[in-house]
C-alpha cells in the first residue's frame, strides 16, 4: 500500500500545480486554444519531472533498473540515464514553455516546442515496449498495472499538444494592430 500512496501522491502534486496553474493563466489572457495548450504543456512538463525525479528515490529507483534489466534495453547504464535525464530535461523545457510561452515565440521556439513533446512521444514508446515486455512482470512497472494505459495516455497527450500549438500558429489575430494592411 506504501508504493500506491507514493504514486497517488504524485497525482495529486501534478494535480495541484495544475490547478495553480489554471489560475494564473486566467489572467494571462490568450485564446482558449492558447490556454489549453498552455496547460496542456505545464501538465506534461511538471507529469515529466516527476517521474525523472522519482527515479532517484526508492522504490521507484530499483523498480527502474527491474525494469530496463528485465526487459532486456540495450546499453543498460545508458538507457537508464538517458531515461531518466530525457524525462527531468524535457519535463524542464516543458515548463519553461509553460512560465515564460510568450518568450519563445517564432520558429525556433515552435522547433523546441515541438521538439520536447516528441521527446515525450518517444519516452512513452520505450515505456510502452518496457511494459508489454513478457519478462516484465507488473510489480515493477508505475502503478504496478502490465497494460500502459497511463504511458498511452500521456502519448496521446503530448500529440495533442503538438496539435493545439500548430493550430493556434495558424490562427490570424483580427485584433492585431495592422491587420489586413499590405
Amino acid at each position: 500500500m506504501d508504493q500506491h500512496l507514493r504514486e497517488i501522491l504524485m497525482i495529486g502534486i501534478v494535480l495541484l500545480l495544475t490547478i495553480a496553474a489554471y489560475f494564473f493563466m486566467r489572467r494571462a489572457g490568450g485564446s482558449p486554444i492558447q490556454n489549453m495548450q498552455k496547460l496542456l504543456t505545464g501538465v506534461l512538463g511538471a507529469f515529466m519531472v516527476l517521474g525523472g525525479v522519482a527515479k532517484f528515490f526508492d522504490p521507484f529507483t530499483s523498480m527502474f533498473a527491474s525494469q530496463i534489466a528485465l526487459s532486456q534495453l540495450p546499453f543498460p547504464a545508458l538507457s537508464a540515464f538517458a531515461g531518466q535525464a530525457g524525462e527531468i530535461s524535457c519535463g524542464l523545457v516543458l515548463l519553461a514553455f509553460f512560465a515564460f510561452g510568450k518568450k519563445f515565440a517564432g520558429t525556433a521556439g515552435d522547433k523546441v516546442f515541438y521538439l520536447a513533446n516528441g521527446l515525450v512521444m518517444v519516452i512513452m514508446a520505450v515505456a510502452v515496449y518496457v511494459h508489454l515486455h513478457p519478462d516484465v512482470p507488473a510489480e515493477v512497472l508505475p502503478f504496478q498495472s502490465k497494460p500502459p494505459v497511463v504511458t498511452i495516455i500521456v502519448m496521446l497527450l503530448a500529440l495533442l499538444n503538438i496539435y493545439l500549438r500548430w493550430k493556434s500558429s495558424r490562427t490570424i489575430d483580427v485584433s492585431r494592430p495592422g491587420f489586413g494592411r499590405i
